[in-house]
């Protein structure tokens, strides 16, 4: 039975295994956990003694792991796309690791050309896109000298993009020798379904004479197919007391993709189904009416024949009557102030305030019926006017001199109001000026009525109300804002903020998408969580295809484009959605007719590479012509002619050399081209 023994896991990556130590080692167990730059905790991170090259451990879903090595001993930490990290234990039981990631090409061993470097070499391939999925073909060879009976050997790509610091593993491939697979069977009792590498195992029978080719083709789903991507591969040979041989090869950089340059203008859409608009909604609003009325001296009885008063109480009464009839409104409250002239005594006056504030209260109350009646809130008031309000009077008329007389009194008895009176009723101009002319405008009764009432608003009211509260508007009064708003950037501001106030409100968010596809500037995450709802118009799922198309989510675009009508601007988004997600043989036909620019991109995508040659000659000569011609060119060996068209494309655009950076199609003309220089 074998002592010491390494259990291969080595899944999305890493090598997973167990070793014991020997007796005498002086060892500890050891926990921790791994994570990333940003805290995230890192899945099957080989965990090493780095004294020995043995695999002691791997991390579990959480990042943790527990090892069992010499207290003196270093642990070395391991994960494709991730900078190794060497840790003296002394003595720690708990050890936390943060891995890097790679900060640039793993360069232990880089392929730039079809040819063999090192003794275990895979070659070297494209990455060609189709839609969001990443297709990666290639071929490793594995000198014979490397390849014994007893050993296993683990090939793992992934796709990292450089651009976001982010890696994607493909499948592994392992090959098992004879021996070493008779050895895993045992070591788990026949039930190798134990091995997490059981499901992606070959097993060969004899050992080779001359060096094996290993063909390996997987793809894999990738976000933001536009962005810079290399493909690494990981290859380890292993037996069972140590790693025989590890090394990482950068096999492809820069991605295929001719349809970056595709060309379509597909512009966001408003909600026009009126079905889905949003329907008027009555606020409940308080309003105010006030009436005023005058009586003759000493009189409480109301005479509708004085003044303005039966005008007066026939507005009152009309208001009320309105208010009544109206199932959206309803009285709250109604009160009665009642008011004396201070000529005479003070008591007096004041009694007669009360009167006729109850004389005119009765006349309003029969006006109302019984029901209408109980539910109001009613208040009084009886007050006696003061002189000082009589100085105000005059003063108002510019007649200060009999003001201050009037003043003068009130000075000199302020807490008084019948003596207040007694002399001021001596005064010269007292009968011929103050009884004539201020006294009636005192006696009087005026009431307020203030009523709740469900209606429309007006416009300028619900532009006060956006102004002042905009939580308070209804649907249809944003809606109505945003039909009336000026300009795009108004128009933006009112469909957010109605998204504030309902997050749920389908035809704003709708209409803010197409909004945001006009400026340039697509939210491909707006229309989300509409798009479960079972009625939904077709602007809606219009925008959001066109916005997951900017983006690079081609295969969703694609998929929901599927529910559009095939008419009209829908139809040419179902085409172009479909072309962007690699369905070319259904498509290249419109696609190819709406310019010669596209067609010659479609070729290339199908890789027609003579077609496209002969198609790209004949484009104009702008910068994005000159560069595909240059793609085209180097597809057919023209090598010169493509280095020519490229050099033009730069002159012309030389943001054209950022995309050359990640274009797996010129890359190498690019470091030609630049050699060169």
């Amino acid at each position: 039975m074998l002592i010491n023994r390494l259990r291969s896991c080595w899944v999305a990556g890493a090598l997973i295994g167990a070793a014991l130590l020997p007796l005498w080692a002086r060892d500890i167990n050891v926990r921790g956990t791994v994570t990333n730059i940003e805290g995230e905790p890192l899945y099957r991170v080989s965990i090493f003694n780095a004294a020995t090259n043995k695999l002691v451990g791997a991390t579990n879903e959480d990042g943790k792991y527990l090892v069992k090595i010499d207290s003196e001993g270093d642990l070395l930490f391991s994960s494709l796309g991730y900078e190794e990290k060497q840790v003296a234990v002394r003595g720690e039981l708990t050890i936390d690791v943060e891995l890097e990631p790679s900060a640039v090409a793993l360069n232990e061993v880089v392929v730039s050309a079809k040819r063999i470097v090192d003794k275990v070499v895979p070659e070297p391939t494209d990455i060609e896109v189709k839609g969001n999925y990443f297709h990666v073909k290639t071929r490793v060879k594995i000198p014979r000298e490397l390849f014994t009976t007893d050993a296993r050997m683990i090939i793992q790509p992934g796709i990292y993009n450089v651009s976001r610091g982010q890696m994607v593993f493909l499948k592994p491939v392992v090959f098992d020798g004879k021996e070493y697979a008779i050895t895993q069977e045992r070591m788990y009792d026949y039930d190798t379904r134990q091995d997490p590498l059981s499901q992606y195992v070959q097993i060969k029978t004899t050992s080779s004479r001359k060096d094996d080719w290993v063909g390996y083709n997987d793809s894999t789903y990738v976000e933001n197919p536009n962005d810079d991507f290399r493909c690494d591969m990981m290859v380890a040979m292993e037996n069972y007391n140590r790693v025989l041989y590890r090394d990482t090869f950068v096999i492809a950089r820069g991605v295929v993709n001719p349809l970056r340059f595709l060309e379509y203008d597909i512009p966001g859409s408003a909600v026009k189904n009126e079905r889905f608009f949003p329907q008027p909604e009555m606020q409940l609003r308080d309003t105010r009416g006030d009436v005023n009325l005058t009586f003759r001296v000493n009189q409480s009885r109301l005479n509708l024949d004085d003044g303005n008063n039966r005008e007066e109480m026939q507005r009152l009464v009309a208001r009320l009557r309105e208010v009544e009839n109206d199932p959206n409104a309803r009285l709250k409250s109604f009160s009665i102030a009642g008011t004396a002239s201070p000529d005479g005594s003070y008591e007096k006056n004041l009694k007669l305030a009360g009167q006729r504030m109850s004389s005119a209260m009765d006349w309003v109350l029969k006006e109302l019926n019984e029901s209408t009646r109980r539910q109001l809130d009613i208040s009084t008031d009886a007050a006696v006017e003061p002189w000082s309000r009589v100085v105000e009077l005059l003063r108002d008329d510019g007649k200060n001199q009999e003001a201050d007389a009037i003043q003068a009194i009130i000075d000199q008895y302020p807490d008084n109001p019948n003596r207040q009176w007694r002399k001021v009723v001596s005064l010269p101009f007292y009968r011929p000026l103050i009884t004539g002319t201020y006294l009636p405008q005192l006696r009087r009764v005026s009431y307020e009525l203030l009523f709740s009432q469900y209606r429309y608003l007006t416009d300028e009211e619900i532009r006060t109300l956006y102004r002042t509260n905009s939580a308070e508007l209804t649907r249809n009064e944003f809606w109505r804002l945003y039909n009336q708003a000026g300009s795009a950037d108004e128009r933006e501001a009112i469909c957010r903020r109605a998204l504030e106030v309902y997050p749920k409100f389908l035809v704003a968010a709708t209409d803010l998408a197409a909004l945001l596809i006009e400026k340039g500037k697509p939210d491909a995450e707006l229309l989300v969580p509409y798009l479960s709802l079972p009625d939904l118009p077709d602007e809606t799922r219009l925008n959001q295809v066109v916005a997951w198309m900017a983006v690079g989510k081609f295969g969703q675009a694609d998929s929901l484009a599927a529910d559009l009508p095939d008419t009209g601007v829908y139809h040419k988004a179902r085409v172009y959605a479909a072309a962007l997600n690699g369905r070319y043989s259904e498509v290249i036909q419109e696609v190819s007719a709406d310019s010669p620019f596209n067609e010659v991109l479609m070729l290339l995508a199908i890789k027609a590479n003579d077609q496209a040659w002969e198609k790209a000659k004949l484009l104009g000569n702008s910068a994005r012509e000159n560069y595909i011609k240059a793609v085209a060119a180097n597809r057919v060996d023209e090598v010169v002619l493509a280095l020519s068209y490229l050099e033009s494309a730069f002159k012309k655009d030389p943001s054209l050399r950022d995309v050359a950076s990640i274009d797996g199609d010129v890359l190498e003309l690019l470091q030609q081209h630049d050699d060169e220089e």
